[in-house]
């Protein structure tokens, strides 16, 4: 009888990221599906011959690809070490795997394309790691880059990956049990008094945010409106 293989720490890694963003999905009622062919080396409709696929050196050395609600999501690791140099062959790398994942998607669906890139552990709050995250970040080409750097603790991971969701698609700002005072309603409402916000859209800004049980997405769009058709005026 053949002995299963343990997982590698980059299996691991890669199954805890997984694990996380399936659980956050979960909350949000979001439909989560495995997507091989978003991981894979094959372009859509191509065959396996040279002109229709990467080479594994182009691409990333481990990668998952997954369907969350109508994001198209790749999740692969950072290099080890924190070198300028491993980091900008990881993010070319993934670049290419994202061009992968946007041939099986339709154009509208390939804006919604993210690629998360999760850190060693130990990686969350050192310097030279956050510096080398930014620059991973801020290369939105082909798709966007979200970077977890993950706790040296792996019984923080949960708090540190609650920590990064709040900057990714999976935030829900609006989705709180907190009460909220009027007060900056009113401040807004002063606000008007020193000319920086026209009296009149201020109104309707506090009026509209004081609708009960309003729809957050059609409130940002009838604020936007209102604000529209001050700079019209």
């Amino acid at each position: 009888m053949s002995e299963i293989a343990s997982p590698t720490p980059a299996q691991e890694a890669l199954e805890g990221g997984e694990r996380l963003l399936t659980r956050r999905a979960a909350e949000l009622g979001l439909a989560v599906e495995s997507k091989a062919n978003y991981a894979g080396r094959i372009f859509a409709g191509g065959s396996d011959t040279p002109s229709a696929r990467l080479e594994p050196r182009d691409l990333p050395n481990h990668v998952r690809g997954l369907q969350i609600g109508r994001y198209a999501v790749l999740l692969t690791l950072l290099p080890e070490a924190p070198d300028e140099e491993g980091m900008s062959d990881v993010v070319r790398r993934v670049r290419n795997q994202c061009v992968v994942a946007r041939s099986y998607l339709s154009p509208p669906a390939a804006l919604d394309l993210h690629a998360i890139l999760l850190g060693p552990r130990g990686s969350e709050g050192v310097d030279r790691w956050r510096a080398l995250a930014l620059i991973a970040e801020r290369d939105e080409r082909v798709a966007r880059k979200l970077v977890w750097l993950r706790p040296l603790d792996a019984r923080a991971d949960e708090q540190s990956f609650g920590d990064f969701v709040k900057r990714s698609f999976l935030a829900r700002p609006w989705l709180t049990d907190a009460i909220f005072s009027m007060a900056p309603l009113d401040n807004v409402s002063r606000a008007a008094t020193y000319g920086d916000i026209p009296r009149d859209t201020a109104g309707e800004w506090v009026r509209l945010a004081s609708e009960p049980d309003i729809d957050p997405d059609l409130l940002v769009e009838k604020l936007v409106v209102a604000w529209q058709r001050r700079s019209a005026r």
